[in-house]
């Protein structure tokens, strides 16, 4: 499968219940900041911030947050990835 773009990713994400967006008017000086990282320490899911004072797009945080949310993500991927770690450590293996 795969992800096109980033707006099917935070779909798929939210769609799981990985996401949370938060549609509160923050700054992305201190606020935004703040809450990222509290977020991020207790392993908590991804955030979509949809009202960034100052600023006119959407400000996603915490993607790659957890272990289990960065194999989630490239479940499609992951083996390929594997193997080609795998031929950058020995080349031999290919043949």
């Amino acid at each position: 499968m795969g992800y096109r773009n980033l707006s099917e990713t935070i779909a798929d994400l939210e769609k799981h219940g990985m996401l949370k967006r938060i549609d509160t008017p923050l700054s992305a000086d201190l606020e935004i900041g703040s809450i990222q990282r509290r977020v991020y320490e207790k392993q908590g899911p991804a955030l979509l911030f949809t009202n960034v004072k100052e600023c006119g797009f959407p400000l996603l945080g915490n993607l790659f947050g957890t272990l289990d949310r960065t194999r989630f993500l490239f479940r499609d991927t992951l083996s390929a990835i594997d193997n080609l770690v795998k031929l950058k450590i020995n080349p031999a293996e290919a043949l």
